[in-house]
């Protein structure tokens, strides 16, 4: 073949072959664009509908947030730790929140009670020690039972599960060591907070708050897990040998094996005797049998069951309309109502017979204004439908007005008053029944009943006038006495002196 032939054919191939990857890089590129103008339009279709649906239904994002909201899990129907009503916070809100240390969730966050969380640890470690409980049980113990745990708080606690187990640890913890320290009266080394009065009376004091409670149940449970020993301190030791009592079942708490007349007897005598170191709203020796035959709550529940009087009102007169008010102490004293220090330990158990008004003692100190406050806010949330408590100190408000009052019931041995000031007791009892709603039990009624009746009788305030006005001293008994002799000698002398 000619070679101008040859590269003639060359040319046209390397032509044909620049031609064909033109062809297909033209081809390549137009299937690309399809491919983008079918996205466009799918996306401008589907734009097109969602301002379709806006335009027909603008509150879908509204609907849909809603729904979320509305998804909750149902309410727990048995809850016993409640925040405090508001009503209840206007006149002395500090009396609600503790100052030394938190237990359970409530306050766990606050700054001001940081200091005490080392002490818990180094309870938390003395308990795990003495308890023979390793960590690993000890949480998959509480997280069995966290469900029912909160259940116990009215209102939902905002926390994690694992931030909330730690806080039940610890707390339950430190519960649990502070019944055995205070059943052994013994102090061990983590305990050195013991030796400042002060820490110990508010340690005390935060314990029975509304706020502050932990529900009794895991620390029962707890109790009942663990083997723990109660050595009884030397003083109980001595007073067993002298009594003969050597053989006497040996007091352990725990371990299971203490049965229904064991250990859970003696964990319900371990949490009385704790109660019962709040002695100063009314006089020790509670009743743990008492206690055990009711659901107790949590340490504030305890409180409020061992001061509750075993009798019942008597049956009101219906004929009678009972006042809003009843006379003060003073004007009942003025109207020949004698006052006198009941017998009885209950605090709730006033009695009216024979003109005497019988009142159990009562402390009115530092801290008395406290645990009545959350005693009362207690009740209000709990047992309104049977609000002993709240029938009590609005009859002991109606019946204390003035300082007048209060030094009339110190001097019959009733009040004692350590505040110093018969003006701020006053103020104290007209304080507490503010904002209390009263429940459709009538508790006292039949009291009140007693005592406007016997106020009203005309006899009764004259007798009264003439024993506090001219019998109130045996020399003024016996000058009224004489000045009667002296009258009558001088009628008769001058009948005589008529007759001569």
């Amino acid at each position: 073949m000619p070679l101008f032939k040859r590269n003639y054919l060359a040319k046209q191939s390397c032509d044909n072959h620049k031609e064909g990857r033109k062809d297909a890089k033209e081809s390549s590129e137009t299937e690309e664009n399809v491919e983008e103008q079918q996205l466009f339009i799918k996306d401008s279709a589907a734009a097109a509908d969602d301002d379709h649906h806006d335009i027909e239904n603008p509150h879908v994002p509204l609907l849909t947030s809603l729904r979320k909201k509305l998804d909750l899990s149902p309410l727990s129907t048995h809850y016993s730790i409640y925040k405090v009503p508001r009503r209840l916070l206007v006149k002395n809100p500090s009396a609600y929140a503790p100052s030394i240390v938190s237990i359970g969730p409530m306050h766990h966050r606050r700054k001001d009670l940081e200091a005490m969380e080392e002490y818990k640890q180094r309870f938390f470690a003395g308990f795990l020690q003495r308890a023979q409980l390793s960590l690993e049980e000890y949480v998959v113990f509480v997280k069995e039972r966290e469900e029912k745990l909160r259940s116990y708080y009215a209102d939902a606690i905002q926390l994690e599960s694992d931030k909330l187990v730690e806080i039940v640890m610890v707390d339950a913890a430190f519960i649990v060591l502070l019944l055995v320290i205070v059943a052994e009266e013994k102090m061990p080394e983590c305990c050195r907070i013991f030796n400042r009065p002060y820490y110990i009376s508010n340690i005390m004091n935060d314990m029975f708050l509304l706020e502050n409670q932990l529900p009794l149940f895991i620390i029962e449970d707890l109790f009942a897990k663990i083997k723990i020993e109660i050595n009884p301190s030397a003083e109980e030791e001595a007073d067993e040998r002298e009594m003969g009592q050597e053989d006497e079942e040996e007091t352990k708490g725990g371990g299971g094996g203490g049965g229904k007349g064991g250990g859970d007897f003696l964990f319900i005598e371990l949490v009385c005797q704790f109660v019962n170191l709040r002695g100063d709203i009314g006089t020790k020796g509670y009743d743990p049998i008492k206690v055990k035959n009711r659901k107790i709550e949590h340490f504030l529940d305890c409180l409020w069951v061992c001061h509750l009087s075993s009798k019942k009102d008597s049956p009101v007169n219906k004929e009678l309309q009972i006042p809003s008010r009843i006379p003060t102490a003073t004007e009942l004293h003025q109207a020949g109502v004698r006052f006198a220090k009941h017998s009885s330990t209950h605090l709730l158990d006033i009695e009216f017979k024979d003109g005497v008004l019988s009142i159990p003692h009562m402390f009115m100190g530092d801290y008395t204004e406290t645990i009545y406050r959350n005693l009362l806010a207690f009740e209000q949330c709990h047992y309104l439908d049977d609000s002993p408590f709240t029938a009590y100190f609005c009859f002991m408000d109606q019946l204390i007005d003035s300082p007048k009052d209060i030094d009339l019931l110190v001097e019959c041995g009733i009040i004692e008053n350590t505040l110093g000031d018969s003006l701020q007791a006053a103020n104290i009892f007209n304080s507490l029944a503010q904002g209390l709603l009263m429940s459709g039990t009538s508790h006292y009624a039949h009291l009140r009943e007693q005592l406007l009746t016997y106020y009203k009788v005309p006899w009764h305030k004259w007798k009264a006038a003439l024993r506090q006005d001219y019998f109130n001293t045996p020399w003024a008994g016996i000058s009224v006495i004489a000045a009667v002799i002296l009258l009558v000698l001088t009628v008769v002398q001058t009948v005589f002196s008529v007759i001569s």
